[in-house]
């Protein structure tokens, strides 16, 4: 995944008389590319959901699980090669459990609770070695953050991990951020790490997040079962999908992707682009960053062609989908924190309320909806904090809603309302 922000330029490697020579890798990039543009950082995410970020960093064949050291060199030669093109990356990776497993000799993941957080343990150590020694060959510098989304509960918090993360990138340090698997539990994880990989790229203000999976493209439909199933290179407008992203499984494609579509839409309304594309082709990520440094005056991403393609595509546009992100209008922080705050509920508005919400009557339409819904939300919540609400109209995320819980779990939506506008319909 990709973030681009607007802060100085820095040097990866030290500073010396010499001058600095470009990183030896096999994935050039672009002509187009300019020593003078704006730097960025650039999350990965190694893995999406679990399944896919386990598959990405490991493999199964007739010897066993075993690490895919291919894949992984891959990204890392990556990483390292926008650092010296004055990018900075933070890599979201999961894969924890599967290392761990493999580490015990165990043939699958266990489904006791405490052995699985066990197991976690076992494998984030190892897979940080791992990542340690890779870095090491490009001579970059690593850091471990696992989070938990009660860091994010609290606004000051969450500032705080933004700015730890800042200050390694300053350091030119590759942070490499997981959900602490060893400690969350069901009621505070964040879910996967497509979810984390938006909601960081929101935290650093970011200005592209990418998610690697185990397909090329999102199609029209599951290209498993449908042969007239097209891919689609570009969405312009993220809600426009008539996906349902509360499935497991959409009719757009296999691997999780319904998760996908959801970080795409949260990220698309704070601003932020999202590129989907396969995990085993991470250099593919350049066509991607030459589309987003186009046409910027007028915010659109004009697709540019073959010169930003590896020598090994042959295709006039590049391999991945880019969901374009929403512009006109500017994200504060708070509306960052309240998109980053653990869902506790999801409130589907009446028909009725609909056509106020698309009025730009929201708040109302909201808080008349949610006053049906308040035990339920109570039940759900148990933690007394700050916690974020999804109103969904037809089955499509339109806003995101903070409500309070006070001493006694009682939900309190209409004090201290605040609320992200998902939608440019709902805003109309």
């Amino acid at each position: 995944m990709a973030w681009v922000t607007k802060s100085e330029r820095f040097n990866w490697e030290k500073e010396t008389e010499e001058k600095e020579q470009p990183c030896p890798g096999p994935y050039p990039l672009p002509s187009s590319f300019k020593e003078e543009k704006r730097p960025c950082y650039a999350p990965f995410n190694s893995g999406s959901n679990g399944q896919v970020g386990t598959s990405t960093i490991m493999t199964s064949d007739e010897r066993g699980q075993r690490v895919n050291v291919a894949n992984l060199s891959r990204l890392v030669e990556v990483i390292a090669d926008l650092g010296h093109k004055g990018y900075k990356v933070v890599l979201i990776s999961s894969g924890a459990v599967g290392m761990g497993c493999r580490e015990l000799g165990l043939k699958k993941k266990p489904t006791d609770p405490e052995m699985k957080r066990a197991v976690a343990g076992v494998g984030q150590s190892r897979i940080m070695r791992l990542y340690s020694e890779l870095f090491e060959t490009v001579g970059l510098r690593i850091a471990q953050l696992l989070v938990s989304q009660r860091d994010f509960l609290e606004q000051q918090r969450w500032a705080e991990i933004r700015d730890t993360i800042s200050a390694c990138l300053d350091a030119g340090v590759v942070p490499i951020i997981n959900e602490n698997d060893t400690t969350n539990t069901d009621g505070v994880r964040f879910g996967d790490n497509d979810n984390l990989a938006a909601l960081t790229a929101i935290q650093l203000e970011a200005e592209g997040v990418f998610l690697f999976t185990d397909v090329d493209y999102l199609y029209t439909a599951n290209p498993n079962v449908d042969p007239s199933a097209e891919p689609m290179k570009v969405v312009n407008e993220a809600f426009e999908l008539n996906v349902d992203t509360r499935e497991p499984g959409s009719s757009l494609g296999t691997g999780g992707m319904s998760t996908k579509i959801a970080a795409a839409r949260t990220a698309h309304c704070a601003g932020v682009p999202c590129g989907i594309l396969h995990g085993k082709h991470p250099e593919r990520i350049y066509s991607f960053l030459t589309r987003l440094d186009e046409d910027t005056d007028t915010k659109t991403m004009t697709p540019s062609a073959s010169e930003c393609l590896s020598e090994t595509e042959t295709e006039t546009e590049p391999a991945g989908t880019l969901f374009a992100a929403r512009f006109g209008e500017q994200v504060t922080d708070k509306e960052r924190w309240i998109l980053s705050l653990p869902v506790v509920g999801e409130v589907e508005l009446p028909q009725s309320c609909a056509p106020s919400a698309a009025r730009g009557g929201l708040r109302a339409a909201v808080l008349a909806a949610t006053a049906q819904k308040l035990e339920d939300m109570k039940s759900l919540s148990g933690t007394g904090h700050d916690g974020g609400v999804r109103i969904f109209s037809h089955k499509v995320e339109i806003a995101r809603v903070r409500v309070s819980f006070n001493e006694a779990g009682c939900c309190l939506p209409g004090q201290g309302f605040a609320g992200v506008v998902l939608t440019p319909a709902a805003e109309s």
